[in-house]
């Protein structure tokens, strides 16, 4: 058996994800949610799974409390240890919001999200990673994040890159800490998925400016996130991927 946890899987890439995973009757998945009893996609997925192969635990990301009773609710059903992290939590509050009209305020929040969401995530779960056979964790990011691509899309997500710079960093550097415990630790950016809450608030912005990003399904970026995290190895520590499993440039 192969175990995975997942936050932010109420909707859109996390719970496409878990359910991508549960096709495989080996794996156990750890479902994370602010509210699991009021997301109708991770109640209708418990339906359909037994709670030994599907277990629900709710986790609000910048809740340190909140973070560390997750982490001892899921420890209750990892003897062997967590053998995949998913930090998967974001938000995307306004994402075509010009620089002149940037609120300050909101783009601290942004950032403050990300890394403290990290920070949270990875210091209450990575023991348990430790644990494991596989030692394997993902941190989901965005090509908005990469320095080498931030001129191609002016004016995109301002705010939300800023942030997605910062948790690059921070994860990278956390990945050669966690590489002498043999974890290995890649980011990764899922490709425009215009169906989900965060990709639709885009498209009129992508249609006008970017027409040559195209959205793909929900499932094939799920799928293919997986595929990606199921096969690097320690070699690949610290490196940024993108849903197909070409590396992104920094």
């Amino acid at each position: 058996m192969s175990s995975y946890l997942i936050t932010g899987s109420s909707r859109g890439l996390g719970l496409a994800m878990a359910t991508k995973l549960l096709e495989n009757p080996n794996n156990t998945v750890i479902a994370t949610a602010r509210d699991t009893a009021g997301s109708p996609g991770l109640q209708q997925l418990a339906k359909k799974h037994s709670n030994d192969r599907l277990i629900l635990i709710d986790l609000d990301v910048t809740d340190e409390q909140s973070v560390l009773n997750a982490a001892a609710q899921a420890s209750e059903h990892l003897p062997h240890g967590l053998d995949h992290l998913l930090s998967n939590a974001g938000i995307s509050p306004n994402p075509t919001t010009s620089l002149d009209d940037l609120d300050i305020g909101e783009t601290l929040d942004e950032i403050n999200f990300n890394i403290k969401a990290a920070l949270l995530v990875l210091r209450a779960f990575v023991p348990l990673v430790r644990r494991s056979t596989a030692k394997k964790i993902f941190v989901m990011t965005s090509v908005l994040g990469s320095l080498a691509a931030s001129s191609s899309m002016p004016n995109l997500a301002n705010a939300y890159s800023v942030a997605k710079a910062a948790l690059n960093m921070l994860t990278r550097k956390w990945a050669a800490v966690l590489k002498e415990d043999g974890i290995t630790t890649i980011l990764m950016h899922p490709g425009y998925v215009g169906e989900t809450d965060m990709g639709s608030s885009a498209r009129e912005w992508i249609a006008k400016y970017a027409p040559d990003i195209r959205s793909i399904p929900l499932e094939q970026s799920a799928a293919g996130c997986l595929a990606v995290l199921d096969r690097v190895t320690l070699e690949d520590n610290g490196d940024f991927f993108q849903w197909d499993g070409d590396k992104v440039p920094w």
